[in-house]
């Protein structure tokens, strides 16, 4: 009983009662301190990430004003005009935000930095040396510094874009960049076009198809179907149970391509350089202004295109 009361009878000294009160409220403000800073910690959190969200986005207007006419709209390539930016060649693979499949192509380059920084460095400065005979065109300059339209930020914007692929990259019906020092040689001499195919390629440019559609090594239209294969594609297209069910009516490859061009609403093909087709984009007269023969010779060429 003598220690209890003791205890109770106990009157600290002022010295004690301070230091204690001192500890009192250093622990009361620590204790604040750490609840506070994960709050912060998780707000900033929250934060950074709908930051991401918005540069990936404001990323996606630039790529489709700047990226899809050569590299495709869902970032796969285009034949002769870009590689596949979407894929996991170029890539990589990051689950969870942990990289688990390395860049095949910065390693593939040497790069030595990461591929947010080649991603950039492409974009800003191009590449101005033609480095294989697969692409028909080199790579501009889209940064401000180097004579290009982008701002620093836009550039920054468009390589998050194209990074956030990474979280499902594409495996399949990609068209990667070869390796260095790949399709360098000559390309293969071209099977010689029929003076009726000649003439039609003359007609290609003559009436404008070449503002719209891209042909490797001929143009570099981006805003209708790439009509690089197109005699291959329509082969395929005209068994396809979607072309069945449109307003098609042709069986041939030649009877297709003649009626894309007199009646290209008849069927709207999926896939146009910057996203989905769209009906009316192309004119309807040129069964009427475009001269039979001159019509003739177009189906031709573009028949030949395999």
């Amino acid at each position: 009983m003598s220690i209890i009361k003791k205890i109770v009878t106990f009157k600290p000294s002022f010295t004690l009662r301070v230091i204690v009160g001192l500890i009192s409220v250093v622990g009361f403000l620590s204790a604040c301190a750490i609840v506070g800073l994960g709050d912060l910690t998780k707000a900033l959190g929250v934060q950074d990430a709908k930051y991401k969200a918005r540069a990936i986005e404001a990323g996606a207007l630039v790529y489709f004003q700047q990226c899809a006419r050569c590299h495709g709209p869902e970032g796969k390539g285009i034949a002769g005009q870009g590689p596949a930016l979407s894929s996991i060649t170029f890539l990589g693979k990051v689950e969870n935000g942990v990289e688990v499949t390395k860049s095949q192509r910065i390693i593939d380059i040497g790069w030595v930095g990461n591929l947010d920084g080649y991603i950039r460095a492409v974009t800003a400065a191009g590449i101005p040396l033609k480095s294989s005979n697969v692409w028909d065109v080199t790579h501009p300059a889209f940064g401000q510094a180097y004579g290009g339209n982008l701002r620093d930020d836009q550039i920054a914007d468009v390589a998050a874009f194209i990074e956030n692929w990474r979280q499902a990259p594409y495996t399949q019906g990609v068209i990667d960049s070869p390796k260095p020092g790949e399709a360098l040689g000559p390309r293969p001499t071209a099977v010689p076009l029929t003076p009726e195919q000649e003439a039609g390629k003359t007609a290609f440019a003559k009436y404008g198809c070449t503002a719209c559609h891209a042909i490797k090594g001929v143009s570099q239209g981006a805003v209708g179907p790439n009509l690089s294969t197109i005699g291959a594609d329509a082969a395929n297209i005209i068994t396809q149970p979607g072309y069945k069910s449109s307003q098609g009516k042709a069986t041939t490859v030649a009877e297709y391509i003649h009626e894309s061009i007199v009646n290209p609403n008849a069927y709207i093909a999926p896939k146009c350089p910057t996203g989905a087709c769209v009906a009316g984009i192309m004119p309807q007269n040129f069964g009427t202004t475009i001269p039979a023969t001159d019509l003739q010779n177009l189906v031709a060429y573009l028949s030949s295109l395999k």
